[in-house]
């Protein structure tokens, strides 16, 4: 009796243990590897706040502040007929491509010009006091390219409403759509700063450097080579691939620093570190550029603006898929 009783215990147990295999694990974020886990075992505690916490502004300091002849909200997009038909009561409007890139350049997103800012901003009227303010309607995406534009170029205050015109919406604001007339300046930019921007060639120099981790910030398939938006699919040797969509939440907003931080340590790229971020033209790698540099303050982060549409479309470098 005894023995038999043991016997059917055992049975049962097999069972259960069987029946288990076959549930789904849940649906995770990306996970990292056992290497990329040890780094972020060894990384400094996760901060609690933004590290620049100042350069984003919210509802409140918009509504204090627009009045102020200092500060100038910029609406950024690739449609103006969006900022026609509504935007927050005195933005001008900046168009990401033809206006924040050089169009004379073979490659397409390359940043502007020195002279081509100079000449832009003279014309809405900013000077070097000026506190500039970008906005979008799309989860930060074009104010960061923006934001890493004119950090490229050194002005010294430039702001980013985290939401962007959705959550001015959201938060019972009205939008105008009044047009804005500027005061024409004498701007001239100032020169720029290569520790925020790379190259091709600087890629190629440093594919086997172990203290520089090259950051995919497309979707998966772009970095796989199933989704080919250039002679070749692919990614660059050695690249991790963490999505930009991750670094915000459903409203559109950016996750919290202890968030994103835990996200791209465990993900591989520590903060002694250099990060190199990439994309397709350099819009999605400035967000994560943002969000390691500005927010979390990893001191060496630059943005490859060439990305895959330059490095993709070249036959005489290594691509991996």
């Amino acid at each position: 009796m005894f023995n038999r009783k043991w016997s059917l215990l055992g049975l049962l147990l097999v069972a259960l243990l069987a029946l288990s295999a076959c549930v789904a694990p849940p649906a995770a974020a990306p996970t990292a590897d056992d290497a990329s886990a040890d780094a972020a075992a060894d990384a400094p505690a996760a901060p609690t706040e933004y590290v620049n916490a100042e350069i984003l502004v919210d509802t409140d300091w918009i509504v204090e502040n627009l009045e102020n002849p200092d500060v100038l909200f910029m609406e950024v997009s690739s449609r103006q007929e969006s900022y026609v038909e509504g935007h927050i009561s005195g933005a001008v409007y900046v168009h990401t491509g033809s206006q924040l890139t050089n169009p004379d350049d073979s490659t397409q997103g390359q940043i502007l010009t020195q002279d081509a800012l100079s000449a832009l901003f003279s014309e809405i009227g900013v000077t070097h006091d000026t506190t500039i303010v970008l906005y979008d309607d799309s989860n930060n995406l074009s104010s960061t390219r923006a934001f890493w534009a004119l950090k490229y170029y050194q002005h010294e205050d430039v702001r980013l409403y985290n939401g962007g015109k959705n959550r001015w919406v959201r938060d019972g604001q009205e939008l105008s759509t009044d047009v804005v007339e500027a005061t024409p300046s004498d701007y001239v930019a100032n020169d720029a700063d290569p520790e925020i921007r790379t190259t091709t060639e600087y890629v190629l120099e440093h594919l086997d450097d172990e203290n520089v981790v090259m950051c995919d910030t497309r979707n998966p398939e772009e970095y796989t080579g199933t989704d080919v938006r250039a002679a070749r699919g692919g990614h660059v040797p050695g690249a991790i691939n963490l999505d930009w969509v991750y670094n915000v939440d459903d409203n559109g907003m950016f996750k919290s620093a202890e968030e994103l931080y835990e996200l791209y340590t465990a993900a591989g790229f520590a903060p002694d570190k250099q990060i190199i971020t990439y994309c397709q033209t350099g819009v999605r790698g400035a967000h994560t550029w943002f969000v390691l540099r500005e927010l979390l303050g990893y001191p060496d982060v630059r943005n490859y603006d060439g990305s895959w549409a330059e490095y993709g479309n070249r036959e005489d470098v290594p691509i991996d898929s």
